[in-house]
């Protein structure tokens, strides 16, 4: 079983950094190779809401990621910079998806509460959220 690991760190705003963020879980000890495929995809689903629907993806916009591994399951929090100025606030939520909506966008959150255990967001509306998820570490990626 091992000891559990943790590790917190501060990327940019951009899709780039959506990619540096997913690497970056994917070094974690006990995530590399294929063990850790759901929680890179977990990982970038939320690195993009924070890019694409917050102060994250703004100029000198940076988002924070903690991940820990214990207990054959990731736990992993992604860290926005809260609300568009300007915009109305809004809190992260699974939106409905018919097995024939070919729009694009909107499958992020559906995706994480998919392939998650648990997820849940932490913080006041319209400030700065936390998005944390549980993922289990022993799913094929091929299923």
């Amino acid at each position: 079983m091992g000891w559990p690991s943790a590790r917190w760190s501060y990327f940019g705003g951009t899709l780039d950094d959506v990619r540096r963020l997913r690497d970056w879980c994917g070094g974690e000890p006990g995530l590399r190779g294929p063990r850790g495929y759901w929680v890179r995809l977990v990982a970038s689903e939320l690195a993009t809401n924070a890019v694409l629907h917050t102060v994250t993806g703004e100029k000198y916009g940076r988002m924070g990621a903690s991940i820990e591994v214990c207990d054959g399951r990731a736990i992993l929090c992604v860290l926005d910079q809260g609300a568009k100025a300007g915009l109305p606030a809004s809190v992260p939520r699974v939106k409905a998806q018919g097995f024939d909506d070919l729009c694009a966008g909107g499958r992020g959150l559906w995706l994480v509460d998919r392939i998650a255990e648990h997820w849940w967001w932490e913080g006041q509306h319209g400030f700065p959220l936390e998005l944390w998820a549980t993922i289990p570490l022993d799913r094929n990626p091929a299923t």
